[in-house]
């Protein structure tokens, strides 16, 4: 037993060397290997390796090394990468923002801008806007509006190119006369009569329609927008013709305006006896600038001091040639009064706009423009709309502007009430929660919300509302003095249109003298509140077109407060002128009437008197004097004293002795000299 044990633990310890030496002769050859590799190593690529896997750690070895590493970022490798990613994104807004800036240098100023919203357009602060109009004599706050030339040198003076064009009328309009679709439909005409006025624009439409406007209109012009619908026979069928008659007065600019905008034909009236005036220029201007199609109509045929080839050389001057003449206008000799021709020029009409292929789509959301808007004290806000496109449904929700409402009621023309309207249809609308602004653009949406939403977007400034400090601020910006006189006014009528044309006639009225200065203006009647503003404030309250109640009348007369009623706006500006005049202080001519030398000075209690000889002319009681000595002027003052012997006389004559006392007690010497003038008050003019 004991030699089998024996022979076993030889055999394991046999096997345990065996695997020692294995497992050594194994080391051996590793290290044999690694030496091998080490010996082949390029130290170029082992480098490379080496900064590989300590990418991380910091490699000195020079002092430049250590500058370099307290210049880098010793942060983590994801840090770093986020690092990267910010730079980058940094980059590209950098980049963005020039591109930005460079597009960002053109704006369009195309209506007045209050300052804050100035400074929001151009991204320049406020403060820095109304200290450079300060520095030149204009003082505005941050709510003041100022008109596009003001704005335009503003932007002018930070580098901006600055664009007066607005293309939104425009492209609003295209839409309209491209309509195609399967479901659109021929609709009717608007057509616009512009001229000037007294030319018989209203006399026409009365012809037209078998009426007599021109006596129920007060002053015999007309100071509104008139819409009338008529039907007429052309080709045996009766074709619907829709007539917008336009103030012919200068101060109704924006009026003609918009009726022009909104208008598929030109009637132009002139008168042949007349020929072309201010506003058929005007009216010219606007149908070249639009590229309008027109007809012109040579009114008044049936009087005896015309001259037809003069109007027709006038047109031509201005590019519009007769066909007779081998232009491309039609001219129509008519008569309103005499209704000469006038089935000549409505089948003229009929037979243009035939060719203009007018279209519409009733099965799409009503979109038209804002004619006129006014508040009226049983119905609310009234506007008067055209639809160009579209049909106009109770309960549609509208929008214009900054304004929306739910349609509630509808009236024609002819003052009946509408369920639906279709295109081309003038239209009385009740429904909108504030006042539209009058030449603005509405169209139909869906909801309450897409509304909120439109007006978000727009950035139309209410003009209406603010015109009063618009006028205010442009006759600061032009006649800003320190002691000049103020008119203050307070402005009621019945449309904004109105009260639009009244404010660009105050702008007319000269305002060196006497600044007018608007505290409100509103459509609408006059408030217990306006009277008590009137009070406080020694302003003058304007009603225009509006009725005013007793109760108002009689607390105007308590409180002092000068209340004027007008129904024409010549009679409201020849008020307002003369009112503006008797403000002027005198002014006065000297006209020279004598001279005379001081020979003695007495000296009595009421103080000295001077011995005079009249030289030349006379000397006058309460005459205005100028003393002179060595040839200087050294006082003024009047005569309030003139004696002849012990007599008080009115007047002495030349070559009489006198004595003189002046209104300040002057200390008299001899030899001064006096020249004597009489004061001749001058007419006072704006």
């Amino acid at each position: 037993m004991s030699s089998i044990d024996e022979t076993n633990l030889n055999l394991d310890v046999n096997l345990k060397l065996d695997k020692k030496t294995k497992n050594l002769l194994k080391q051996d050859n590793k290290l044999k290997l690694k030496k091998k590799r080490v010996s082949n190593i390029n130290f170029e690529h082992q480098e490379d390796d080496f900064k590989k896997k300590h990418k991380n750690k910091i490699i000195v070895k020079s002092k430049d090394d250590l500058i370099n590493i307290s210049k880098t970022s010793l942060k983590p490798n994801k840090y770093k990468k986020k690092e990267k990613f910010n730079q980058n994104q940094i980059q590209n807004i950098e980049t963005q923002n020039l591109e930005v800036n460079n597009i960002s240098k053109s704006i369009v100023i195309n209506q007045p801008l209050s300052i804050e919203q100035l400074s929001l357009k151009l991204q320049i602060p406020a403060a820095e806007i109304i200290t450079g109009l300060f520095l030149k004599g204009i003082p505005v706050t941050l709510n003041q509006i100022v008109d596009v030339s003001i704005a335009t040198q503003i932007a002018q003076q930070y580098d901006f190119i600055v664009n007066n064009k607005s293309e939104n009328n425009i492209d609003f309009e295209n839409k309209f006369k491209t309509i195609t679709s399967s479901t659109s439909i021929n609709r009717a005409p608007i057509i616009t009569i512009l001229g000037h006025v007294d030319h018989g624009k209203t006399s026409l439409l009365d012809t037209i329609r078998n009426t007599n406007l021109v006596v129920k209109e007060r002053g015999g012009i007309t100071q509104s927008i008139g819409a009338y619908e008529v039907n007429w026979l052309y080709n045996q069928n009766y074709k619907k013709l829709v007539f917008l008659d336009t103030p012919g007065h200068e101060a109704f600019s924006n009026m003609r305006l918009r009726c022009s905008r909104v208008a598929d034909l030109i009637i132009l009236i002139v008168a042949a006896d007349d020929g072309l005036k201010p506003q058929t220029i005007e009216a010219i201007e606007y149908i070249l600038s639009m590229k309008l199609p027109c007809i012109v109509a040579i009114n008044k045929i049936d009087k005896l001091d015309i001259n037809i080839i003069r109007v027709k050389e006038q047109l031509a001057k201005y590019n519009l040639v007769s066909e007779d003449w081998g232009g491309d206008i039609n001219c129509i000799e008519i008569s309103a009064l005499k209704k000469i021709n006038i089935d000549k020029l409505l089948n003229r009409v009929c037979s243009l706009v035939d060719s203009l292929h007018l279209k519409a789509d009733p099965m799409q959301f009503a979109q038209g423009s804002i004619l006129e808007a006014y508040l009226d004290k049983k119905k609310g806000v009234v506007a008067n709309i055209i639809i160009r496109n579209g049909s106009l449904n109770i309960g549609d929700i509208i929008v214009s502007g900054k304004v929306y409402g739910r349609v509630k009621r509808m009236k024609d023309s002819c003052g009946n009430i509408l369920v639906t309207a279709e295109p081309s249809s003038i239209l009385e609308v009740l429904g909108f929660n504030s006042m539209p602004q009058a030449g603005l653009n509405f169209e139909v949406v869906q909801s309450e919300k897409e509304a909120k939403r439109l007006i978000a977007e727009t950035n139309i400034i209410n003009i209406q509302s603010n015109v009063s400090n618009l006028l205010d601020l442009r006759l600061k910006s032009y006649n800003y003095k320190e002691n000049i006189k103020i008119l203050n006014l307070i402005l009621r009528a019945d449309t904004q249109g109105t009260i639009d044309a009244i404010i660009n006639a105050f702008m007319q009225i000269p305002q060196n003298k006497v600044q007018l200065n608007i505290l409100t203006s509103n459509s609408g009647s006059i408030s217990d509140t306006d009277i008590d503003l009137a009070s406080n404030s020694h302003a003058l309250i304007i009603a225009f077109n509006i009725n005013i109640s007793t109760n108002i009348l009689s607390k105007a007369e308590k409180a002092n407060v000068h209340l004027c009623q007008f129904s024409i706006i010549y009679d409201l500006l020849d008020y307002v002128q003369n009112y503006m005049i008797d403000l002027i202080d005198p002014e006065y001519s000297k006209i020279l009437i004598g001279k005379a030398i001081v020979q003695t000075v007495f000296y009595i209690q009421k103080g000295a008197i001077a011995g005079c000889l009249v030289k030349s002319g006379k000397l006058k009681k309460d005459a205005l004097i100028h003393i002179y000595r060595n040839n200087q002027l050294i006082h003024e003052s009047i005569i309030v004293s003139l004696k002849r012997i012990k007599d008080n006389v009115n007047e002495v004559n030349a070559g009489n002795e006198c004595g003189v006392m002046c209104q300040d007690n002057y200390l008299w010497q001899s030899q001064d000299i006096i020249e004597a003038y009489e004061l001749d008050e001058k007419p006072k003019t704006l």
